[in-house]
């Protein structure tokens, strides 16, 4: 029997083997200083209840525990119903075979009926070569005549038609998408020697109080970190410099930016037209109508110009600790909040989610904790620290949107 592969050294999660990771598929932290990690804030808190005193209870709706530093969710969406012609002659009242794209003929099942919407014609589709993205149809097939098609025209699907007694249409079904995320490790580290542990200090006067203070200072500083990297991460696994996994969570821009749901002003001002249009061919585009909306101070000024009567104050103020003011808009409406983070390089950015696309997971046993007392067994001192290893879930990002570069 040959001699088994020996793991020399710690054992981690790349070098045992790799079909014992359990794939998590789904499962059902802290409310330190809300204003500072909005996000965090409302993914951790919403569906709890509020006693009235600060304090939550409940089950939050957006937090899932996770069981594998690579967590896994699948999505799905509606099949499309929009695409154009794809032939720079066009085609006569005649032509039966059309070539499209955008997206392409995966959208399209035999017995479809199809509308071009620039002349009325509608068509039936008899077949479809999905290899070539060419639909063969019947022209003329309501009551608008046959025209001529030109390149880029819209088709729209209405719907299939059958004839009485028919048997059943052709299969036609979407493929679920796999989507991961890493949780990454985050430790904030803190602490006193014994001998200013012991100390009375200005302000309190009273021994540990500084101890005390840096705990809760840290527990925020811990927040904003988690916070930075759910809106500004990238997803990578690496092998660190101690050889070891070292995982980056990605964030909601990354995700964003991948879905191409974005709207660049160029550095340019924003006007009320822009913003109209931003809301309409991209922030309600998808998904709820009704979402939240974080931004830096540059686009609330631009809001604030243009937007007088339609913002208002929600009856409470605050939605978890932190303050929302709501936007209403033919499209939708937004939950408009002041985000810290969106500042500098980032103060021209907007971005509309969908909160129901994202979840906060932490790995099993491993949400926010604070550690007491890691010093060596002889340094005259206490060190403390914070550690979280968290990952943020990213579904169904069609739904949310970036606006970015305004000046």
């Amino acid at each position: 029997m040959p001699e088994p592969t020996h793991i020399i050294g710690t054992r981690n999660t790349l070098t045992i083997e790799q079909s014992q990771r359990i794939p998590d598929v789904d499962d059902k932290i802290f409310l330190l200083e809300p204003g500072e990690s909005p996000l965090t804030a409302f993914l951790t808190q919403i569906g709890k209840i509020g006693d009235g005193g600060g304090k939550f209870k409940g089950m939050a709706l957006q937090k899932r525990v996770v069981y594998n530093p690579e967590f896994t969710e699948y999505e799905d969406q509606y099949s499309g119903v929009w695409a154009q012609i794809n032939n720079g002659a066009g085609y006569n009242s005649s032509a039966t075979d059309l070539v499209v794209d955008n997206p392409g003929g995966s959208i399209f099942t035999k017995f479809d009926l199809i509308k071009n919407t620039r002349t009325g014609e509608i068509m039936r589709v008899t077949a479809v070569n999905y290899s070539t993205h060419t639909i063969t149809v019947t022209r003329g097939a309501g009551a608008t005549a046959a025209a001529a098609i030109n390149d880029n025209d819209w088709l729209l699907i209405i719907g299939p038609a059958f004839e009485e007694g028919s048997k059943s249409g052709d299969s036609n079904t979407t493929k679920l998408v796999k989507v991961t995320n890493f949780t990454q490790i985050f430790k904030t580290k803190f602490g006193v020697t014994e001998t200013e542990n012991a100390s009375k200090l200005y302000p309190s006067g009273n021994p540990g109080a500084d101890l005390k203070y840096l705990r809760a200072k840290h527990g925020i500083e811990q927040a904003k970190k988690i916070e930075r990297a759910y809106w500004f991460g990238e997803k990578k696994e690496v092998t660190g410099p101690d050889g070891k996994p070292l995982r980056l969570t990605g964030g909601v821009l990354e995700a964003i930016i991948s879905a191409g749901n974005v709207q660049d002003e160029a550095s340019s001002s924003l006007t009320e037209a822009e913003f109209r249009s931003f809301l309409q061919n991209y922030a309600f585009k998808f998904g709820s109508s009704e979402k939240y909306f974080f931004c830096g101070n540059t686009i609330l000024g631009y809001l604030e110009s243009f937007a007088t009567g339609k913002l208002m104050l929600t009856p409470s103020d605050k939605t978890f600790g932190v303050e929302v003011r709501k936007y209403q808009s033919s499209f939708g409406t937004l939950n408009i909040v002041r985000h810290p983070m969106f500042d500098n390089q980032y103060a021209g950015m907007g971005v509309v989610l969908d909160l129901s696309t994202l979840k906060h997971c932490p790995l099993n046993g491993r949400d926010t904790t604070l550690e007491t007392n890691i010093q060596d067994n002889d340094a005259d001192e206490e060190m403390d620290q914070y550690k979280t290893e968290v990952g943020l879930q990213r579904v169904n990002f069609e739904k949310n949107a970036l606006i970015k570069g305004v000046a």
